[in-house]
């Protein structure tokens, strides 16, 4: 009987050591991707309008996803258009609703490797027309 228990006992162990390595490998990757997202820039939105444009600026550097959040109220944004330094546009057909606090999966960009000068949103506010939502936008750095 103790012998059967010592043997699960180094069997669990074994099973851990070898899981282990890849778990701290994905926590790895995980946190150096985390690090690869970059602010691009926020725009406070509002009911009176239902596009804005986020200002980037060409000394940010390069980019191969983009991400948005959402500040104050929730926000439902339909479309972006991200315009590169060169002038060329990449829509983006967003269709989503991001609640506050929370942000969008990353939306890749056909344009990589191009600077972004700015993005142009279609949007609307969702919730109370007293509010204020701000969306932000972060870059994922080539």
């Amino acid at each position: 009987m103790l012998l059967r228990i010592c043997g699960a006992v180094l069997s669990a162990l074994v099973c851990t050591a070898a899981v282990m390595p890849d778990a701290m490998a994905q926590r790895r990757d995980r946190e150096d991707l985390d690090r690869r997202w970059v602010e691009l820039g926020c725009r406070q939105v509002s009911f009176n309008r239902d596009r804005d444009t986020i200002r980037v600026g060409r000394s940010e550097g390069r980019f191969r996803a983009i991400r948005l959040t959402a500040r104050g109220e929730d926000v439902e944004v339909m479309r972006l258009a991200v315009v590169y330094a060169n002038g060329n546009p990449d829509e983006l057909d967003v269709q989503r609703v991001i609640r506050r606090g929370d942000r969008t999966e990353p939306l890749d960009l056909k344009g990589r490797d191009r600077a972004i000068e700015r993005i142009d949103m279609v949007y609307r506010q969702r919730g109370d027309d007293r509010g204020r939502a701000t969306v932000c936008a972060e870059g994922l750095v080539s």
